[in-house]
Protein backbone atom coordinates (compact mmCIF):
# COMPACT_ATOMS: atom_id res chain seq x y z
CA UNK A 1 0.00 0.00 0.00
CA UNK A 2 1.35 3.12 -0.78
CA UNK A 3 0.47 5.94 1.14
CA UNK A 4 1.23 9.65 0.89
CA UNK A 5 0.99 11.89 3.72
CA UNK A 6 0.25 15.75 3.08
CA UNK A 7 0.81 17.85 6.43
CA UNK A 8 1.46 21.83 7.20
CA UNK A 9 4.87 22.31 8.60
CA UNK A 10 4.09 26.13 9.94
CA UNK A 11 0.48 24.53 11.66
CA UNK A 12 0.91 25.60 15.42
CA UNK A 13 -0.78 22.37 16.15
CA UNK A 14 1.90 20.12 14.20
CA UNK A 15 5.28 19.57 15.89
CA UNK A 16 8.33 17.07 16.02
CA UNK A 17 6.64 14.99 19.21
CA UNK A 18 3.64 14.66 17.15
CA UNK A 19 5.26 13.63 14.33
CA UNK A 20 7.21 11.35 16.47
CA UNK A 21 3.95 9.48 17.39
CA UNK A 22 2.37 9.14 14.53
CA UNK A 23 5.05 7.99 11.75
CA UNK A 24 6.08 5.05 13.91
CA UNK A 25 2.11 3.89 13.79
CA UNK A 26 1.88 4.13 10.45
CA UNK A 27 4.99 2.47 9.84
CA UNK A 28 3.26 -0.03 11.86
CA UNK A 29 1.26 -1.18 8.63
CA UNK A 30 2.43 -4.24 7.18
CA UNK A 31 3.36 -3.34 3.73
CA UNK A 32 2.91 0.78 3.59
CA UNK A 33 5.00 2.46 1.62
CA UNK A 34 4.85 6.07 3.35
CA UNK A 35 6.21 8.95 1.63
CA UNK A 36 5.10 12.42 2.71
CA UNK A 37 4.99 16.15 1.59
CA UNK A 38 4.43 19.72 2.87
CA UNK A 39 2.43 22.74 2.03
CA UNK A 40 3.68 26.13 2.33
CA UNK A 41 1.00 28.28 1.24
CA UNK A 42 -3.36 28.04 0.73
CA UNK A 43 -3.96 25.37 -1.70
CA UNK A 44 -1.15 24.09 -1.79
CA UNK A 45 -2.15 20.66 -0.94
CA UNK A 46 -4.75 21.08 -3.88
CA UNK A 47 -1.72 21.58 -6.14
CA UNK A 48 -0.52 18.46 -4.81
CA UNK A 49 -3.16 16.15 -4.86
CA UNK A 50 -4.48 17.64 -8.58
CA UNK A 51 -4.52 14.52 -11.25
CA UNK A 52 -3.39 11.93 -8.69
CA UNK A 53 -4.85 8.37 -8.88
CA UNK A 54 -4.42 4.81 -7.69
CA UNK A 55 -1.57 4.52 -10.40
CA UNK A 56 0.27 6.95 -8.20
CA UNK A 57 -0.79 5.98 -4.72
CA UNK A 58 -3.07 4.05 -2.57
CA UNK A 59 -3.96 6.27 0.17
CA UNK A 60 -3.65 10.20 0.38
CA UNK A 61 -3.34 11.06 4.86
CA UNK A 62 -4.51 14.53 5.34
CA UNK A 63 -2.75 15.76 8.48
CA UNK A 64 -4.68 18.88 9.23
CA UNK A 65 -7.93 20.09 10.28
CA UNK A 66 -11.28 20.60 7.65
CA UNK A 67 -9.48 23.03 5.73
CA UNK A 68 -6.68 20.75 4.69
CA UNK A 69 -9.07 17.97 4.36
CA UNK A 70 -11.21 20.30 1.77
CA UNK A 71 -7.78 21.05 0.03
CA UNK A 72 -7.43 17.57 -0.47
CA UNK A 73 -10.79 16.86 -1.84
CA UNK A 74 -10.49 19.15 -4.56
CA UNK A 75 -6.87 18.39 -5.39
CA UNK A 76 -8.28 14.73 -5.79
CA UNK A 77 -11.57 15.13 -7.31
CA UNK A 78 -11.15 17.90 -9.80
CA UNK A 79 -13.74 20.77 -11.21
CA UNK A 80 -17.27 19.74 -9.48
CA UNK A 81 -18.65 20.68 -12.77
CA UNK A 82 -18.03 17.22 -14.22
CA UNK A 83 -18.24 13.77 -12.86
CA UNK A 84 -15.79 12.52 -10.09
CA UNK A 85 -12.73 11.32 -11.65
CA UNK A 86 -12.01 7.49 -11.76
CA UNK A 87 -9.32 5.31 -9.58
CA UNK A 88 -9.31 8.37 -6.92
CA UNK A 89 -6.68 7.41 -4.10
CA UNK A 90 -8.69 6.54 -1.21
CA UNK A 91 -8.81 9.26 1.82
CA UNK A 92 -7.38 8.96 5.43
CA UNK A 93 -7.50 11.81 8.34
CA UNK A 94 -5.20 12.65 11.30
CA UNK A 95 -7.57 15.62 12.91
CA UNK A 96 -4.71 18.75 13.72
CA UNK A 97 -7.28 21.12 13.45
CA UNK A 98 -9.36 22.98 15.79
CA UNK A 99 -13.18 21.41 15.38
CA UNK A 100 -11.93 18.65 13.28
CA UNK A 101 -15.98 17.95 11.98
CA UNK A 102 -14.84 15.96 8.64
CA UNK A 103 -12.97 13.57 10.81
CA UNK A 104 -15.07 13.39 13.93
CA UNK A 105 -18.20 12.72 11.73
CA UNK A 106 -16.15 9.66 10.27
CA UNK A 107 -16.14 8.07 14.05
CA UNK A 108 -12.26 9.38 14.93
CA UNK A 109 -11.59 10.97 17.97
CA UNK A 110 -10.22 14.27 18.18
CA UNK A 111 -6.78 13.41 19.74
CA UNK A 112 -4.31 12.97 16.45
CA UNK A 113 -2.03 10.07 17.99
CA UNK A 114 -5.38 7.95 18.89
CA UNK A 115 -6.76 8.80 15.55
CA UNK A 116 -4.16 7.52 14.26
CA UNK A 117 -4.49 4.24 16.03
CA UNK A 118 -8.05 3.98 14.67
CA UNK A 119 -6.38 4.52 11.32
CA UNK A 120 -3.92 2.19 11.46
CA UNK A 121 -6.64 -0.48 12.10
CA UNK A 122 -8.99 0.37 9.83
CA UNK A 123 -5.71 0.46 7.35
CA UNK A 124 -4.93 -2.94 8.05
CA UNK A 125 -8.44 -4.13 8.22
CA UNK A 126 -9.50 -2.58 5.03
CA UNK A 127 -12.59 -0.25 6.37
CA UNK A 128 -13.35 1.74 3.76
CA UNK A 129 -16.62 3.67 3.17
CA UNK A 130 -18.32 5.74 0.19
CA UNK A 131 -19.11 9.40 1.19
CA UNK A 132 -21.13 11.51 -0.60
CA UNK A 133 -19.54 15.29 -0.96
CA UNK A 134 -21.50 18.85 -1.46
CA UNK A 135 -20.44 20.80 -4.33
CA UNK A 136 -20.81 25.13 -4.87
CA UNK A 137 -19.51 26.38 -8.49
CA UNK A 138 -16.47 24.36 -9.51
CA UNK A 139 -15.92 23.49 -6.27
CA UNK A 140 -16.36 20.79 -3.61
CA UNK A 141 -17.07 20.55 0.53
CA UNK A 142 -16.99 17.73 2.59
CA UNK A 143 -18.65 19.43 6.14
CA UNK A 144 -21.05 22.75 5.61
CA UNK A 145 -21.14 26.07 3.61
CA UNK A 146 -22.88 28.81 4.90
CA UNK A 147 -24.55 32.27 3.34
CA UNK A 148 -24.58 35.15 5.21
CA UNK A 149 -23.94 36.06 8.47
CA UNK A 150 -22.15 32.43 9.30
CA UNK A 151 -19.81 33.56 7.15
CA UNK A 152 -19.09 36.65 8.80
CA UNK A 153 -18.15 34.81 11.94
CA UNK A 154 -15.89 32.62 10.24
CA UNK A 155 -14.44 36.09 8.68
CA UNK A 156 -14.43 37.58 12.24
CA UNK A 157 -12.50 34.38 13.62
CA UNK A 158 -9.68 34.73 10.84
CA UNK A 159 -9.59 38.46 11.78
CA UNK A 160 -8.65 36.59 15.38
CA UNK A 161 -6.12 33.78 14.35
CA UNK A 162 -3.93 36.41 12.14
CA UNK A 163 -3.27 38.40 15.08
CA UNK A 164 -1.66 35.39 16.93
CA UNK A 165 -4.72 33.85 18.88
CA UNK A 166 -6.43 30.81 19.21
CA UNK A 167 -9.98 29.95 17.40
CA UNK A 168 -11.48 28.67 20.62
CA UNK A 169 -15.17 27.91 20.86
CA UNK A 170 -15.74 31.01 23.22
CA UNK A 171 -13.92 33.13 20.13
CA UNK A 172 -16.51 31.32 17.71
CA UNK A 173 -19.33 32.64 20.20
CA UNK A 174 -17.97 36.00 20.72
CA UNK A 175 -17.56 36.72 16.66
CA UNK A 176 -21.43 35.04 16.08
CA UNK A 177 -22.43 38.11 18.79
CA UNK A 178 -20.44 40.40 17.19
CA UNK A 179 -21.71 39.90 13.73
CA UNK A 180 -25.29 39.15 15.11
CA UNK A 181 -25.18 43.13 16.79
CA UNK A 182 -23.84 44.49 13.27
CA UNK A 183 -26.71 43.32 11.14
CA UNK A 184 -29.69 41.68 13.46
CA UNK A 185 -31.63 45.61 12.60
CA UNK A 186 -31.14 45.04 8.86
CA UNK A 187 -30.39 41.36 8.17
CA UNK A 188 -29.46 40.10 4.67
CA UNK A 189 -32.72 38.55 3.49
CA UNK A 190 -31.79 35.44 1.09
CA UNK A 191 -34.39 33.28 -1.09
CA UNK A 192 -33.84 29.25 -1.76
CA UNK A 193 -34.99 26.83 -3.49
CA UNK A 194 -34.14 23.52 -3.22
CA UNK A 195 -34.86 19.86 -4.68
CA UNK A 196 -34.13 16.80 -2.20
CA UNK A 197 -33.27 13.43 -3.66
CA UNK A 198 -36.41 11.72 -3.34
CA UNK A 199 -38.26 14.77 -5.89
CA UNK A 200 -40.13 16.89 -3.03
CA UNK A 201 -39.11 20.97 -3.38
CA UNK A 202 -38.73 23.59 -1.17
CA UNK A 203 -38.71 27.04 -1.17
CA UNK A 204 -38.52 30.08 1.47
CA UNK A 205 -37.67 33.52 1.12
CA UNK A 206 -36.61 36.45 3.49
CA UNK A 207 -34.24 34.36 5.29
CA UNK A 208 -31.51 35.92 7.28
CA UNK A 209 -29.73 32.79 8.10
CA UNK A 210 -28.81 29.94 6.00
CA UNK A 211 -26.15 26.83 6.32
CA UNK A 212 -26.25 23.56 4.42
CA UNK A 213 -24.05 20.62 6.04
CA UNK A 214 -22.78 17.19 4.71
CA UNK A 215 -22.07 16.24 8.13
CA UNK A 216 -24.14 15.45 11.29
CA UNK A 217 -23.34 17.03 13.65
CA UNK A 218 -22.61 20.13 11.24
CA UNK A 219 -19.92 21.36 13.96
CA UNK A 220 -18.56 21.19 17.71
CA UNK A 221 -18.14 22.88 20.75
CA UNK A 222 -15.52 21.18 22.60
CA UNK A 223 -17.02 17.44 23.09
CA UNK A 224 -20.53 19.29 22.19
CA UNK A 225 -22.23 18.14 19.04
CA UNK A 226 -23.98 21.11 17.70
CA UNK A 227 -26.81 19.61 15.36
CA UNK A 228 -28.56 21.26 12.88
CA UNK A 229 -30.62 18.17 10.95
CA UNK A 230 -30.77 15.06 13.10
CA UNK A 231 -31.62 13.21 10.17
CA UNK A 232 -28.10 14.52 8.04
CA UNK A 233 -25.42 11.65 7.28
CA UNK A 234 -22.75 11.39 5.08
CA UNK A 235 -25.08 8.54 3.03
CA UNK A 236 -27.53 11.79 2.39
CA UNK A 237 -27.62 14.88 0.34
CA UNK A 238 -27.22 18.59 2.21
CA UNK A 239 -29.04 18.62 4.83
CA UNK A 240 -30.10 22.52 5.21
CA UNK A 241 -30.46 25.13 8.21
CA UNK A 242 -32.33 28.66 8.37
CA UNK A 243 -33.62 31.02 10.50
CA UNK A 244 -36.93 33.27 9.69
CA UNK A 245 -35.58 36.15 12.37
CA UNK A 246 -32.55 36.93 14.11
CA UNK A 247 -34.30 39.79 15.76
CA UNK A 248 -34.93 39.66 19.87
CA UNK A 249 -33.42 37.85 22.61
CA UNK A 250 -34.83 34.70 20.71
CA UNK A 251 -32.04 35.76 17.55
CA UNK A 252 -29.28 36.00 20.10
CA UNK A 253 -30.19 32.53 21.62
CA UNK A 254 -30.16 31.07 18.14
CA UNK A 255 -26.74 32.51 17.23
CA UNK A 256 -25.29 31.03 20.53
CA UNK A 257 -26.78 27.76 19.61
CA UNK A 258 -25.46 27.09 16.78
CA UNK A 259 -21.91 27.86 17.89
CA UNK A 260 -22.56 25.53 20.61
CA UNK A 261 -24.57 27.39 23.55
CA UNK A 262 -27.85 26.75 25.16
CA UNK A 263 -28.97 23.16 23.94
CA UNK A 264 -31.55 22.66 26.44
CA UNK A 265 -35.02 23.35 26.33
CA UNK A 266 -35.31 26.40 27.70
CA UNK A 267 -33.22 27.79 25.29
CA UNK A 268 -34.53 25.79 22.73
CA UNK A 269 -38.49 27.70 23.12
CA UNK A 270 -36.69 31.38 21.90
CA UNK A 271 -35.96 30.43 18.60
CA UNK A 272 -37.68 27.00 17.55
CA UNK A 273 -40.35 28.31 16.06
CA UNK A 274 -38.04 30.72 13.83
CA UNK A 275 -36.40 27.35 12.42
CA UNK A 276 -37.00 26.04 8.93
CA UNK A 277 -35.22 22.56 7.43
CA UNK A 278 -35.36 20.39 4.75
CA UNK A 279 -33.45 17.59 4.48
CA UNK A 280 -31.36 15.15 1.27
CA UNK A 281 -31.17 17.95 -1.08
CA UNK A 282 -29.03 17.37 -3.58
CA UNK A 283 -29.80 20.78 -5.61
CA UNK A 284 -29.89 24.38 -3.59
CA UNK A 285 -30.42 27.75 -5.42
CA UNK A 286 -29.75 30.78 -2.28
CA UNK A 287 -30.21 34.52 -3.66
CA UNK A 288 -30.16 38.07 -1.99
CA UNK A 289 -30.52 41.36 -3.39
CA UNK A 290 -26.70 42.50 -1.91
CA UNK A 291 -23.79 40.42 -2.21
CA UNK A 292 -23.21 38.28 1.07
CA UNK A 293 -20.17 36.35 2.48
CA UNK A 294 -19.48 32.73 1.72
CA UNK A 295 -17.72 30.01 3.70
CA UNK A 296 -16.79 26.44 2.77
CA UNK A 297 -16.10 23.86 5.45
CA UNK A 298 -14.93 27.14 7.60
CA UNK A 299 -12.77 28.97 5.28
CA UNK A 300 -14.22 32.38 3.42
CA UNK A 301 -14.28 32.20 -0.06
CA UNK A 302 -15.53 35.94 -1.10
CA UNK A 303 -19.15 37.60 -1.50
CA UNK A 304 -21.68 36.59 -3.81
CA UNK A 305 -25.32 37.79 -4.43
CA UNK A 306 -26.31 34.28 -5.21
CA UNK A 307 -24.94 30.66 -5.13
CA UNK A 308 -25.63 27.41 -6.39
CA UNK A 309 -25.22 23.92 -3.99
CA UNK A 310 -25.29 20.33 -4.79
CA UNK A 311 -25.17 17.02 -3.40
CA UNK A 312 -23.09 14.04 -5.19
CA UNK A 313 -23.25 10.30 -3.90
CA UNK A 314 -20.68 8.82 -3.43
CA UNK A 315 -18.05 10.90 -4.33
CA UNK A 316 -15.34 9.75 -2.51
CA UNK A 317 -13.67 6.85 -0.97
CA UNK A 318 -12.60 6.67 3.09
CA UNK A 319 -11.01 5.05 5.77
CA UNK A 320 -12.89 5.02 8.60
CA UNK A 321 -13.77 3.10 11.80
CA UNK A 322 -16.99 0.90 11.38
CA UNK A 323 -18.66 2.96 14.42
CA UNK A 324 -17.51 6.09 16.38
CA UNK A 325 -14.55 5.59 18.30
CA UNK A 326 -14.97 7.06 22.23
CA UNK A 327 -12.51 9.39 23.41
CA UNK A 328 -9.72 8.31 25.16
CA UNK A 329 -8.98 10.55 28.57
CA UNK A 330 -5.97 12.73 26.47
CA UNK A 331 -8.95 13.34 23.80
CA UNK A 332 -10.88 14.13 26.65
CA UNK A 333 -8.00 16.54 28.28
CA UNK A 334 -7.60 17.90 24.60
CA UNK A 335 -11.22 18.86 24.26
CA UNK A 336 -11.48 20.28 27.45
CA UNK A 337 -8.56 22.58 26.90
CA UNK A 338 -9.74 23.94 23.42
CA UNK A 339 -11.68 25.77 24.89
CA UNK A 340 -9.05 28.18 25.22
CA UNK A 341 -6.16 26.94 23.87
CA UNK A 342 -6.89 24.08 20.92
CA UNK A 343 -3.03 23.72 20.16
CA UNK A 344 -2.91 21.60 23.00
Amino acid sequence: MRALLIANPNSTTQDSALFGAVIPLLRSVEGLVLHAKFTHYQGHATQICAGLSTDDVDVVIAVGGDGTVNEIINGLLGPAESNPRENLPTLAVIPTGSANVFARALGFPPDPIQATEVLVDALEHKKIRNIDLGTWGKSWFAVNAGFGIDADVIVGVERVRKRGAAATPLRYLHAALVAWRRIHRHPPRMRVRAKSRGGELFEHSDLPLLIASNTNPWTFLGPVPVVTNPRNSFDLGLGLFGLTDLSGPGGVAAMAHLVGFGHNRAMKRWFNRRIVRFDDAIDVEITCAEDQSFQADGEFVGKFDGVRLGAVADALKVYAPTHPVKANSMSKLRLAFSFFDPRM
